[in-house]
């Protein structure tokens, strides 16, 4: 039987623990949860890379209630010290190991179900197979599409192609986590309940980088290439009538937006602050706490 009880649930991304410049902002939002514990935490990956992964879980896991986390990219970095495995390894082994130390309930592998509320978190790291702008960089800049697998932009390049390693190409890990996240879901609508959808890599490109509206640049397409991917929103319109919300990090851009009938939010959050989102179920009401590192920017 459904409970007439509200549930508290909070979501955060993108803390990248560890960072000195963040963690002020950080330790502000730990202590803020300590003293007004949710009932469920949900971190959205990039919770903190090598080490620092586990010394933040350690921290939250003091806050007394239900815990879920999603990795992110960062998350799965390796460095060539082989004893330390693959980011494969990291993903499916070791990072589901330090959740379960901590209490955390690791939502790539398995949905976290609240059947007093008829609801369930689903969640996945989510990736990027460059569908997002493939075509688009084919038709305006067809001799740099050597760049999606060097991940080089105009200036610099993105550290996954220094650190994530491991024995697939970004198309194979997509199809691959992207599959699994279906059954998840699939599982849920089983069970008759509402979902929300966890993802580190925004679950669609509605809530990806914002639009400068203006032409798209060379760099501009392909940050849309390695932010996410065609065959996780497909999916997520099947499930459309069971989904409640989507909520993703990964970008640090606040973002709110109705897509094809569900609510999407981009956590935000960036390394000099942290943001927090509070969901009250079964009204549906959402609001926002912002933790900056001192001194304060405002």
């Amino acid at each position: 039987m459904a409970t007439s009880k509200k549930l508290n649930l909070v979501f955060t991304a993108d803390l990248h623990w560890g960072v000195p410049r963040g963690m002020s902002a950080n330790l502000g939002l730990s202590q803020s949860l300590r003293e007004n514990p949710p009932d469920v935490l949900v971190l959205a990956g990039d919770i903190g890379h090598a080490e620092y992964f586990e010394e933040c879980l350690e921290n939250f896991s003091h806050i007394n209630c239900i815990k879920a986390l999603v990795p992110g990219n960062h998350d799965i970095w390796v460095s060539d010290t082989p004893e330390k495995g693959d980011s494969y390894q990291l993903y499916t082994e070791i990072l589901p190991k330090l959740a379960a130390k901590y209490k955390f309930h690791y939502l790539d592998q398995a949905p976290l179900h609240l059947p007093d509320w008829k609801l369930s978190l689903v969640g996945t790291i989510n990736w990027y197979d460059y569908s997002w702008s493939e075509a688009s960089l084919k038709k305006l800049f067809p001799d740099e599409l050597h760049r999606l697998s060097s991940k080089r932009f105009t200036r610099g390049q993105h550290n996954d192609f220094n650190f994530v390693r491991w024995q697939y190409d970004d198309k194979s890990f997509t199809q691959k986590v992207v599959a699994k996240l279906a059954l998840h879901m699939q599982e849920v609508v089983d069970l008759q309940h509402q979902m929300i959808v966890v993802t580190h890599h925004p679950a669609c490109k509605a809530i990806s980088f914002p639009s400068q509206g203006m032409a798209p640049t060379l760099d501009s397409l392909l940050w849309e290439a390695l932010g996410g991917n065609d065959l996780l929103e497909q999916e997520l319109i099947k499930f459309k009538e069971s989904i409640a919300y989507l909520f993703s990090g990964h970008t640090h851009r606040e973002r709110i937006e109705d897509w094809n009938g569900m609510r999407g939010y981009n956590i935000g959050g960036d390394y000099h602050y942290k943001r927090v989102l509070e969901l009250s179920w079964p009204d549906r009401e959402v609001s926002s706490q912002e933790f900056y590192s001192s001194p304060d920017p405002a």
